[in-house]
């Protein structure tokens, strides 16, 4: 029996689906680091745990560093301990933007946050929180130099060196080398992108004075940034949703000073369908060897991640039961501590716990993972598939743990995860419309020589197999393969 060709692969829908419909939903691709012939599997992106919750309403960012971890709830400034519990340090202001954070190191011991346009400090030894500049949008630290951007009027702050209680109101850089407004800051040491609507600015530390920063000569990056909060930087590399005089809606990568185009036609297709995306969030993350940009888009409800040690994206979501359809997945703010991930929700307190080792969502029910492949076409002959057979991680059931009160926990036959379903549709008009879901079990615990296969599956000409899972269990899809008969029609 033949694999299926291209099974495992990226998210991928063209502007016709009958050209390319493919779908790669709360799993992402990982090539194999093997010699010879290059091989594709598909693994379950992570799910999420509560580590901690805060009364006091949603989070608006997070933050760790030297062993510390620090989050804005709602108009509050917390510290939270590797036990989960919040310690209230000081009241902000709000607004409808993320928090930022950065701190100045030992020399310093200061943390610097900015947060309904106003910039806080607290004071890391003495425990004196602040409230030395106004009119600061987000912020960073350089060479011990606190900077802030204003994006009101495009102005560019410093704080004194190691000293973020003092501002000097006359140390301020405004843009004069291009003629759209800075909409938004980035540090990524040793620089400090400043994005316009159209153009993109380096600023570097010049050792001048009195201003010691300055534009790097020369230098203009013709790609802005159509949502202020996407851009993040990644290993070595800045990323961003960008905008220009001549259009927006792509996701660019600095090499140096270069822009390299990573978002692909697809995705961009997908992206030009949003009334908004000036609202796009961003945050980065590294993990099982895999660096990921993930950018959620509230107002469309939609999750995109751009994979960039292979290449590729896929889609996270939450599915609407309600609506049968995929909602911006919740996690929207990161950071590492306490050698976990942990990631706040824009919509609630909650702080979860974001690993590979976990398979539920927000709502403690299994991640609804999904794969669409390329169509089974054969020069729109009619093609009959006598056979498809899932190849997957057979025989990971559930045993002696469910998530629910029992205690200890106890399995039956009725418990998501039990005898785990995989849900097989096949479409034969290239995906637009599906026929009925056919159910076959991947195997309960310790059924390792299962096989997860249908037959008499129909024909088509545009023939489509779409597999979903739901049972939170560890979904590794290495391949499928198929039975297929070529007619004369």
């Amino acid at each position: 029996m033949p694999s299926y060709p291209g099974f495992c692969g990226p998210a991928y829908e063209s502007q016709s689906r009958l050209a390319r419909p493919e779908r790669c939903m709360n799993l992402y691709p990982e090539r194999l680091e093997l010699g010879g012939a290059e091989q594709v599997v598909l693994y379950p992106t992570p799910g999420l745990e509560t580590f901690s919750e805060s009364t006091s309403g949603p989070c608006r960012g997070l933050f760790s560093q030297n062993g510390r971890c620090f989050t804005v709830m709602a108009n509050t400034l917390y510290e939270l301990n590797s036990a989960g519990n919040f310690t209230s340090l000081g009241t902000v202001a709000t607004d409808g933007n993320p928090a930022t954070f950065s701190t100045n190191g030992q020399g310093g011991n200061e943390l610097f946050v900015t947060s309904g346009n106003q910039g806080y400090v607290y004071n890391l030894g003495t425990e004196v929180f602040s409230n030395p500049v106004s009119d600061v949008t987000m912020g960073g630290m350089v060479d011990g130099f606190f900077v802030a951007l204003d994006q009101a009027t495009s102005t560019f702050k410093i704080s004194e060196l190691l000293d973020g209680t003092t501002w000097d109101a006359t140390q301020y850089l405004q843009r004069s080398s291009a003629p759209d407004a800075w909409q938004a800051m980035l540090v990524k040491n040793p620089t400090i992108f400043l994005f316009g609507s159209e153009t993109t600015e380096p600023i570097y530390n010049a050792g001048s004075a009195p201003f010691p920063f300055a534009p790097v000569p020369n230098m203009v990056i013709p790609y802005g940034i159509a949502a202020p909060f996407s851009a993040e930087w990644l290993g070595n590399t800045v990323l961003w949703l960008t905008r220009t005089s001549n259009g927006d809606r792509q996701v660019m990568m600095l090499q140096g000073y270069n822009a390299d185009r990573v978002s692909t036609y697809a995705v961009e297709y997908a992206w030009s369908k949003y009334e908004d995306v000036s609202d796009a969030v961003a945050f980065t993350y590294q993990d099982q060897g895999h660096e990921f940009y993930e950018l959620n888009f509230p107002s469309a409800n939609a999750t995109w991640v751009y994979d960039l040690t292979m290449g590729m994206w896929h889609e996270r979501g939450k599915w609407n039961t309600q609506t049968m359809e995929y909602e911006v997945w919740g996690p929207e703010y990161h950071c590492f501590a306490f050698d976990k991930h942990l990631v706040g929700d824009p919509c609630n307190g909650i702080i979860y716990n974001m690993s590979v080792d976990l398979f539920t969502d927000v709502d403690g029910k299994g991640l609804r993972r999904q794969r669409i492949p390329p169509a089974l076409k054969s020069e729109q002959r009619r093609v009959f598939l006598e056979r498809f057979q899932l190849h997957v991680d057979v025989g990971v059931g559930l045993q002696g743990a469910t998530r629910n009160t029992d205690d200890p926990p106890v399995v039956t036959s009725s418990d998501q995860g039990y005898d785990p379903q995989i849900m097989l549709q096949l479409s034969r008009d290239g995906g637009i419309t599906w026929g009925s879901e056919r159910w076959r079990s991947a195997g309960k615990m310790g059924e390792y020589l299962h096989r997860a296969q249908w037959w008499r599956c129909g024909s088509g000409r545009n023939l489509i197999p779409s597999v979903t899972m739901t049972d939170p269990v560890p979904w590794r899809v290495l391949d499928a393969y198929i039975d297929v008969v070529g007619g004369a029609h």
